[in-house]
């Protein structure tokens, strides 16, 4: 797969460090790429209007577009210097996800990177509306990052070998060729998982399962998966790379494996408009990123590769 060749950064605010661009130029690095730069206001005093007329609305507004254009072209000037294409885009809006999800249908680029809304002592990105709408919702690829550069540590591919579904097929293929991507931008290990769950042996109303091997159940169901992950992951010529096939509820399961190998990024897919999926079902994924630590990236079943 080729490196994004159209990034969509979002600028949030005016900051000493932008992570979501110095993202971004580490693509440039490796290909030529066109960085459009995007940042969206809004001031609630705009809706004074027992104390604002409109003249003064429409004079504040234009002011306040004017200066965050300034700003914008600062860093679009320090882009030109470096010989980086770009573009800028300042919007009026209310809804700071709405607005990004519109930038995204009129320019369709590879990439958005975005900084996590959350706090810098939170490591949930669903406690903000606009990361949790956004992963929901975005129709590119969607990068949200927690600090200005990448380090060495292992990037980790979630996925679901065993999905019978096109669209899951497809989005597995995506997720492990965008990582394999990331890795080789980032020169560092990738690991991709899966998991599963075995029925339970807990009796059920004081009947036991005298008649059932729950053992040689979880030893096939585990070999499965085995099986399969294996076999996807030499498709992509992967196979000599670290996987893990670990029995457990995903949401649990993939935050502490995160966790034991210090992954700085997570890769996974998301379908439909009611829950992150992927390799996962429903809201699932949605709790395993409360649980996640590092940046993150999601790809959509509608994202065709390169």
């Amino acid at each position: 797969m080729k490196t994004p060749k159209r990034i969509l950064v979002v600028i949030s605010g005016r900051h000493a460090e932008h992570p979501a661009l110095e993202r971004a130029l580490k693509f440039a690095e490796y290909s030529e790429v066109h960085i459009h730069l995007f940042n969206s206001i809004y001031e609630p005093v705009m809706e004074l209007t027992d104390v604002l007329s409109s003249e003064h609305r429409k004079e504040m507004k234009s002011q306040y577009m004017a200066d965050r254009y300034l700003y914008m072209d600062t860093l679009a000037d320090d882009l030109d210097k470096k010989g980086i294409s770009c573009s800028v885009n300042v919007a009026w809006h209310r809804e700071l996800h709405e607005a990004i999800e519109e930038i995204v249908d009129e320019l369709e680029p590879d990439l958005v990177i975005k900084r996590i809304s959350a706090d810098a002592s939170s490591i949930n990105p669903f406690s903000m509306p606009v990361d949790r709408h956004l992963l929901r919702h975005c129709k590119a690829p969607l990068l949200l990052v927690r600090e200005s550069q990448w380090v060495t540590d292992p990037i980790l591919a979630a996925i679901d070998p065993t999905a019978n579904d096109k669209e899951h097929i497809t989005l597995n293929h995506n997720i492990l060729e965008y990582s394999k991507m990331l890795a080789h931008v980032t020169a560092t290990p990738l690991h991709s998982v899966n998991t599963f769950e075995t029925p339970s042996m807990e009796p059920r109303m004081g009947v036991g399962w005298a008649n059932i091997d729950f053992a040689s159940i979880k030893k096939d169901i585990g070999k499965a998966h085995k099986t399969k992950m294996e076999s996807l992951l030499k498709e992509h010529e992967l196979f000599n790379q670290p996987y893990h096939v670990i029995e457990g509820q995903a949401d649990i399961a993939i935050p502490k494996l995160a966790k034991e190998i210090d992954a700085q990024l997570l890769v996974l897919g998301t379908v439909g408009r009611t829950g992150l999926s992927g390799a996962f079902i429903g809201n699932t994924a949605e709790h395993i990123l409360a649980n996640m630590n590092c940046d993150i990236l999601t790809l959509n079943p509608t994202y065709k590769q390169q």
